[in-house]
């Protein structure tokens, strides 16, 4: 589980997150909806550690992780457009991740599969990045 207690982050004078407060429990999917400026990247950033909130809690599974660094944190981030690999095909940058991580190579493409259908992308392991959308 995941819980953001009063988060809050500025930018010089500009508040962009204002006491931000978020419970996301194991295997539940969600969505940041709001428009360009809002504070949803800083907040993921947060989330990640690559930025750190003015104030409040990151907590993950009851353990407050606000202070520990992003290497250490076990999340990951990609960038709709900066980190995918426009060599690899689908398939190839999810399973990216996982072999940096050393996870076993004969569990590497059932989890893979796996990560494709919970994103409703089953069936598009081979396609190039750039037949994609969104």
């Amino acid at each position: 589980m995941l819980d953001l207690h009063a988060i809050q982050k500025s930018f010089d004078d500009t508040a962009v997150l204002r006491s931000i407060s978020l419970s996301v429990a194991a295997g539940e999917i969600v969505a940041l909806l709001g428009p360009s400026g809002c504070g949803k990247t800083t907040l993921l950033r947060i989330i990640a550690g690559l930025e750190t909130a003015d104030s409040g809690e990151v907590l993950l599974e009851g353990a407050d992780v606000t202070a520990v660094p992003v290497h250490r944190r076990g999340f990951g981030m990609v960038f709709q457009d900066y980190a995918l690999f426009p060599h690899k095909n689908v398939g190839e940058n999810v399973v990216f991740g996982l072999r940096m991580q050393q996870w076993l190579p004969e569990k590497v493409n059932g989890r893979a599969a796996q990560v494709l259908a919970l994103v409703g992308l089953a069936g598009f392991a081979e396609r190039a990045i750039h037949e994609l959308s969104g």
